[in-house]
């Protein structure tokens, strides 16, 4: 390796480090190597993705039972992955009610 790839290589990483500690916005660097090539690097975050909207919980719930199962949740990953969560606030123990699901939308502004 040539001594200007390494230094490359040693300022880049320095930038990475630097960079993915800062805080999420975007910023470039600009600086020249040994063999006088100018580098910029860019770091920073993409904008997050807009939440979808949620299905009705009549959609959610294929067995008509009143609650979402777990099983049931799957369908819509936003609240699988909450699912636990939210059975600790709920007075159902193994299933999310129709006013749970309404709350929950409404936290994630997701209606």
């Amino acid at each position: 390796m040539k001594p200007s790839q390494l230094f490359a290589l040693i300022v880049s990483t320095g930038l990475f480090a630097v960079a993915a500690g800062s805080q999420a916005q975007d910023s470039a660097s600009h600086f020249t190597a040994n063999d006088g090539t100018q580098v910029t690097v860019t770091s920073g975050q993409p904008a997050p993705d807009a939440p979808s909207p949620a299905p009705a919980f009549e959609q959610l719930d294929t067995n008509h039972d009143g609650v979402i199962s777990r099983d049931e949740a799957q369908a819509y990953l936003p609240l699988f992955n909450d699912y636990d969560n939210l059975l600790t606030m709920n007075h159902h123990p193994k299933a999310i009610s129709k006013r749970q699901y309404d709350d929950w939308n409404r936290r994630e502004n997701r209606q």
